[in-house]
């Protein structure tokens, strides 16, 4: 009985001391000031591996995302940035792991909370790591991305890596949470209530026949399909997060029950066509992210992801357009803050994630814009043709000629119209702000030795807004407005 007693007490000691608190019950964690980044960084670790950290949550992230907002980028010394760049990367993924081991700890108050800090968090880590190792910053039209070396194998930094004998061991039923990097992909991260930095969801499967690591996959205008891994692993990507489910055997199963469907479906010549109403209720079609969500369900019905969904908000000119209904959906970037699944491992591609970052903060522009100015888009002639003639002729034999003459692209013909001409208008959109944006944040960075961070990034949105809409409104000038063509108030 005395042995009993001993083991117990043991037992709750070690417990209690799985996150060690360093404060007293009564008072609050604060966050540190941000006079020396690397100093600061090493103070979040330890907050957020504090005891007392859950019940501090969200004041505390809160305060911390206010503190890093006001950060001025000019004001870091780059001497110092670049000797502590890679540990100062290193701490960030380290706060961010530790946040994430977490969620089953927190209230949604609180994961809702990190998932705004995370997106902080990793652009600390890009911009550091691009500064430190001088990148020569690319676009995507640069890139060969299926001849080139599998990005993740070869060049994650070190703390990234989920490796075992130098390999990176994928299981079935890992999910690829990834983001690519055309305006599509950066309007889809930015479709729901809550903004986040993904795009598109990867189910990694074992084929039983041939014991090959593949994917499962649905894109647009093709539906569901299987890949080779190596092809998921070079296509169009800025960052890829990698999640396990905690219960193995779901997750397995998962995979399973999918490629058999998958299958299924193929061999009956009736395959899985993508879902473009992003209809979770109907499985006969499936986007990208029900992919996942119908896998696990076949095998448990009460398992159903995401954990914490997101919200189509009612009213944007995108949502109108693409006849998506208000509501609860499944934003591939909703997956970061499950507390069912452990982070293995993250990669950006440093080549692209300056790019990426630049789309990012004008989608985020433009469906402000949307939602707070009451703008709406307008189709410019490109857009309607998109919508209307092209996607005709599309249907017609004929196709491959024009096509040829008119130096188009193809496209499937299952893309609806209103697609077809969304998409076609937001990469206009996109590009147009996008030329004058990356000027300011090449000039910036030639004056002040570093380039813009987000903050910077939204100030000069709006005065390339407002510059824009003061020749939409003057009559002897207005031709010479490019945004306001494409998108206003009326």
């Amino acid at each position: 009985m005395k042995n009993t007693s001993w083991l117990l007490v043991t037992i709750l000691v070690f417990s209690s001391c799985s996150h060690v608190s360093r404060y007293i019950a009564s008072e609050p964690i604060s966050p540190p000031e941000f006079d020396d980044l690397l100093l600061a960084s090493k103070s979040i670790l330890e907050d957020v591996g504090d005891a007392q950290f859950p019940g501090e949550c969200v004041n505390y992230l809160k305060s911390l995302e206010t503190k890093i907002d006001k950060i001025d980028v000019k004001s870091i010394p780059l001497a110092e940035l670049a000797k502590d760049a890679e540990e100062i990367a290193s701490l960030s993924w380290e706060i961010r792991s530790t946040l994430h081991s977490r969620l089953s700890e927190v209230d949604k108050d609180c994961a809702l909370q990190m998932q705004s800090n995370f997106r902080q968090f990793r652009f600390i880590e890009d911009y550091t790591l691009e500064l430190r190792r001088k990148v020569a910053h690319k676009t995507p039209s640069e890139i060969k991305f299926q001849e080139q070396p599998v990005p993740i194998l070869d060049s994650t930094p070190d703390f990234y890596e989920a490796r075992v004998n130098g390999e990176l061991k994928f299981e079935s039923g890992d999910l690829l949470i990834t983001r690519g990097l055309s305006f599509m992909s950066a309007m889809i991260a930015r479709l729901g209530k809550r903004a986040t930095q993904f795009s598109h969801v990867v189910m990694v499967y074992k084929d039983p026949d041939t014991n090959q690591m593949k994917t499962i996959e649905s894109y647009v205008g093709v539906g569901v399909a299987f890949y080779d891994l190596d092809f998921a692993l070079k296509n169009e990507n800025a960052r890829i997060l990698w999640l396990r489910a905690k219960d193995k055997k779901l997750a397995n199963e998962a995979a399973k029950k999918m490629g058999e469907l998958v299958k299924k479906r193929a061999l009956e010549k009736n395959p899985i066509k993508y879902d473009y109403e992003l209809n979770f209720d109907d499985p006969s079609t499936m986007s990208c992210a029900e992919v996942s969500q119908v896998g696990f369900q076949l095998v448990d019905s009460s398992f159903k992801i995401p954990f914490y969904p997101n919200e189509i908000i009612a009213g944007t000119s995108v949502a109108e357009r693409l006849k998506l209904k208000a509501g609860a959906t499944y934003e591939p970037g909703d997956m970061e803050i499950d507390p069912r699944f452990e982070l293995i491992g993250e990669f950006q591609d440093l080549r692209l994630t300056r790019d990426s970052r630049q789309k990012d903060a004008i989608m985020t522009a433009v469906f402000d814009w949307m939602e707070n100015k009451g703008y709406k888009l307008h189709d410019s002639t490109k857009s309607k043709m998109a919508g209307g003639v092209i996607y005709s002729v599309r249907r017609t034999f004929i196709w491959p000629l024009v096509k040829r003459v008119l130096g188009l692209d193809d496209f499937s013909k299952e893309i609806p119209r209103n697609m077809l001409s969304t998409v076609t208008l937001i990469g206009e959109l996109g590009e147009e702000i996008h030329q004058h944006l990356k000027a300011r944040d090449e000039a910036f960075e030639k004056t002040h030795g570093v380039p813009m961070s987000y903050l910077d990034f939204y100030q000069a949105l709006e005065e390339i807004r407002q510059n824009d809409l003061k020749l939409y409104s003057n009559k002897k000038t207005k031709k010479q407005a490019k945004i306001h063509k494409l998108i206003r108030a009326d």
